[in-house]
């Protein structure tokens, strides 16, 4: 997601503006004047942040702009933006539920005190599209989603071309809609997600501070259409041409991010992340294409910039798992061209870790690493590899059903897993244990029956206190039976 908020264009030193606000509160300055002066030195962390990742910045900032709020009701829109803002930015840190929590908040309340389809109320709505957007991300909920895309729709339209959140905006919706074609497959949204892309960058102006990651997104849309001419890494035919033309022009765009990019830290990170996939997936083309050209070259670099990524990533950062994911294809892509059992090593290492750390934050990444690391091991007959790998999809797939409120969304997680259970049963056969094997193809249709009975805290409190509590009872009963019978 592209980075926002006002981000200070007249911030200057933090201690500097510290000192100003020291000096006008002895004065006694409130309201308005007061509430300016946070600004500047909110602006003025948050600036510095981007340049050195210190959270202690993102903290004062969130502290001055909820100071900011108090001190001048009449603005309150504005405030409360801006410190939405600064929670999801924390929240990108420290993957934690309770700062999105707040963003989120922070933001209805922007929304809600703006007039609705003003200028400032579209930004506004911005913000939350994006606390929606890191809500999707955290539990896989597609209402999130589909409320995020229509929010988001509605803001665009009411922002001129001429206001530069107007490109930030479509530039957001369209990776959303990116996010939506992924997981249920309508080509509209990805013919769509390139449209907006290439829309915000054509209307960027050379000097803009988010250009950066305009271009990122617009990498990202080109990356995912080049991907749909050989879906699930199905070969081509004899004699069909893969086309790289998106491919190419991804990488320039991530390149051109990278070159242009204000956000030394964590937009580094992001551009870096992305490049490498895009270079690794350019390998993975060259050689379904059967072309005699080596691609150690190309997947060194991948290696480089995506271990650079995960290096400016923090542990407790919900982005980290994916990044992981990513390094690891890049490393077993690497392991195949030079037969090194240190770059295997590397790559199951890598893999292992984007799991463990997806489960708590960012279970779909973790449904992505194991699925990467399961299709590995199979070929190379890595069976208790391929069963570790199941259980951490086993246990992300779970919590990604239970999260969803509707059928339809359930299942569409579902079909993200049915046929690696197949996968994780045939490797625990292999390993001499078929009843293991018997009980894992049983599972995906456990999921479901745990819906039934009643595993769907969404629907099930809507039922009246009493006949809920007689309903859980029974479920209760139902699932210990279930459990005692083996």
């Amino acid at each position: 997601m592209t980075p926002q908020g006002r981000g200070g264009s007249d911030a200057r030193d933090p201690e500097e503006t510290e000192r100003a606000l020291r000096q006008a509160e002895a004065r006694g300055v409130g309201g308005a004047g007061l509430a300016d002066l946070l600004d500047r030195s909110a602006a003025a962390h948050r600036r510095r942040f981007w340049n050195s990742g210190d959270t202690r910045d993102l903290h004062r900032a969130v502290d001055r702009y909820r100071r900011a709020v108090r001190a001048d009701p009449a603005r309150r829109a504005v405030w409360s933006n801006e410190l939405a803002v600064s929670l999801t930015d924390l929240y990108d840190v420290t993957g934690t539920a309770d700062d999105l929590a707040a963003a989120r908040r922070a933001a209805e309340e922007a929304t809600a005190a703006a007039e609705e389809g003003s200028p400032q109320w579209a930004r506004c709505a911005a913000t939350l599209v994006l606390c929606l957007w890191d809500l999707y991300d955290a539990t896989g909920t597609l209402t999130d989603l589909n409320t995020a895309i229509d929010l988001g729709d509605r803001a665009s339209a009411a922002l001129p071309r001429t206001d530069r959140a107007w490109a930030r905006v479509r530039s957001n919706v369209g990776m959303l809609r990116m996010d939506r074609y992924e997981r249920l497959g309508a080509a509209d949204d990805l013919h769509g997600a390139v449209r907006l892309a290439e829309e915000a960058v054509e209307g960027a102006h050379l000097d803009d501070p988010e250009l950066s990651g305009w271009l990122n997104n617009l990498g990202n849309a080109l990356l995912t259409r080049h991907g749909t001419q050989f879906p699930d890494g199905a070969a081509p035919r004899p004699g069909e041409r893969i086309g790289l033309t998106d491919l190419d022009a991804a990488i320039a765009a991530y390149r051109r991010a990278i070159e242009v990019s204000q956000w030394k830290v964590a937009g580094r990170a992001t551009f870096l992340s992305n490049l490498g996939n895009a270079l690794t997936d350019r390998v993975e083309a060259l050689r379904l294409g059967e072309s005699p050209e080596s691609g150690e070259p190309e997947l060194r670099e991948a290696v480089r910039a995506l271990t650079e990524a995960v290096g400016l990533t923090p542990s407790t950062a919900p982005y980290r798992a994916s990044r992981l994911n990513v390094l690891g294809e890049a490393l077993r892509a690497l392991s195949e061209e030079t037969g090194s059992a240190d770059d295997v090593d590397a790559a199951r290492t890598a893999l292992r870790q984007a799991c463990a750390s997806g489960l708590s934050v960012a279970p779909e990444m973790t449904v992505d690493a194991a699925h990467n690391w399961i299709r590995w091991a199979m070929r190379r007959s890595a069976w208790d590899e391929v069963d570790e790998a199941d259980g951490h999809l086993l246990r992300a797939a779970e919590a990604l059903h239970r999260a969803q409120s509707l059928r339809r969304h359930r299942e569409a997680w579902l079909l993200a897993s049915r046929g690696l259970a197949q996968e994780g049963a045939f490797a625990l056969a292999r390993q001499g244990r078929p009843e293991a094997a018997a009980v894992r193809l049983e599972r995906g249709r456990a999921v479901l029956l745990s819906e039934e009975l009643g595993l769907v805290p969404a629907l099930l409190n809507r039922l009246p206190a009493p006949l809920r509590d007689r309903y859980s009872d029974a479920v209760r009963r139902v699932q210990e039976a279930l459990r005692n019978a083996g």
